[in-house]
C-alpha cells in the first residue's frame, strides 16, 4: 500500500511541544540547542512548529556564534493562551540575547513545580504598578523573574556585563519592595 507524502504541518501538539511553549511564554526565546537538550525537539520538528505558526526562528550572532533563536509566534500565543492559562507573555528582545538565554537556561534546571511559580518581569512591572499605581511609568529598572521555593518568593537576575554595584543593589531594593527574600544573581 502506497503512502501520502509525509506533512510539514504539524497535527497534534505533544507534551514535548507543550513544554517548548509554556517555556517561550515564561522567557520569551530558547535557542535549538535549548530546545534540543530540554524538550527533546530535533530540528525538523521545530521547523514543523514553524510552519504551522506555533513558532518563529531567526538566526543571530550570540557571544560570536551563530544560534537559531525560537519565539513564539501566533499559534503558540494562542496554544498557551487557550490550554495553558497564559495572560501575558515573556517578550525577548534581540539586543538582549546572552542575557536571555541565560535565564531560559535557569529556567529549564527547576523543578516543575518551581517553574510553575515562574513569574517574568512583565508580569511583575503589572503587578508592581497595580500596587502602586502612583509610580506608573517611573520605573527604571525591574528584576528578572520570581520563583517560589517552600513558600519563599525568590528574585532571579541575570547579571550583564553593564551592571554596576549600584544597579544590583536597585535591584536588590525592588526585589525585597515586592516581598522576596532574597535576589539569586546568575
Amino acid at each position: 500500500m502506497a503512502r501520502g507524502r509525509k506533512s510539514n504541518q504539524v497535527k497534534v501538539i505533544t507534551y514535548r511541544d507543550k513544554e517548548l511553549l509554556k517555556q517561550l511564554s515564561k522567557t520569551g526565546l530558547c535557542n535549538t540547542a535549548q530546545a534540543k537538550e530540554h524538550c527533546n525537539l530535533n530540528l525538523g520538528r521545530l521547523q514543523k512548529l514553524e510552519k504551522s505558526g506555533y513558532i518563529k526562528m531567526d538566526e543571530h550572532i550570540v557571544r560570536g556564534e551563530v544560534n537559531r533563536i525560537i519565539t513564539l509566534d501566533k499559534q503558540g500565543k494562542e496554544f498557551c493562551r487557550q490550554e495553558l492559562g497564559t495572560q501575558m507573555y515573556c517578550i525577548a528582545q534581540t539586543n538582549h540575547l546572552a542575557h536571555d538565554l541565560k535565564l531560559t537556561e535557569v529556567y529549564y534546571r527547576l523543578t516543575e513545580d518551581i517553574k510553575d511559580t515562574w513569574k517574568h518581569e512583565n508580569e511583575l512591572i503589572q503587578d508592581y504598578y497595580k500596587e502602586n499605581p502612583e509610580e506608573k511609568g517611573q520605573l527604571r529598572t525591574f528584576i528578572d523573574a520570581t520563583v517560589e521555593i517552600n513558600g519563599e518568593l525568590i528574585a532571579i537576575e541575570s547579571v550583564g556585563q553593564s551592571y554596576t554595584n549600584s544597579i544590583i543593589e536597585m535591584k536588590q531594593e525592588i526585589a525585597a519592595s515586592i516581598g522576596c527574600s532574597r535576589m539569586e544573581c546568575v
